[in-house]
């Protein structure tokens, strides 16, 4: 498997099992000790707290990858997010409402592991479906 292969691969893995099958375990095994979000260097530990944030405010949270490319040590993934909104989020007390939204999210790897992630998610489309009236 080539090198870019292999990193997309690591990529789908994350989704598959942080978000699709619940395991927030699965930010120990696939990033690095001193991973970085958006330039914060939150760790493992920072990110498993932001996965189980996810997890817990949309308790059927569902990652669809829509598009992956890979150069170098980097991989894109555009993708589509559906889920319940059944616990806080953002502020915003469980509506019981379902969602929708996207976000792309560039990720560096090393040594086969996701090191940094920098990620541009449709907020304003997910908030607006947790407060519209």
């Amino acid at each position: 498997m080539t090198d870019l292969a292999a990193n997309k691969d690591l990529v789908r893995r994350f989704y598959a099992e942080a978000i699709n099958g619940r395991d927030v375990g699965a930010v120990d095994r696939l990033l690095t000790e001193d991973f970085t979000h958006d330039g914060e260097q939150r760790g493992r530990a920072g990110q498993r707290v932001a996965v189980a944030a996810f997890l817990d405010a949309f308790d059927d949270l569902h990652n669809e990858i829509l598009l992956l490319l890979a150069e170098g040590d980097l991989v894109a993934a555009h993708q589509r997010w559906t889920g319940t909104h059944t616990g806080p989020f953002a502020g915003v007390p469980a509506t019981g409402r379902a969602v929708e939204f996207t976000s792309t999210a560039v990720l560096r790897i090393v040594d086969g592991f996701i090191a940094e992630a920098w990620d541009q998610v449709d907020v304003a489309g997910l908030m607006g479906q947790l407060t519209e009236a």
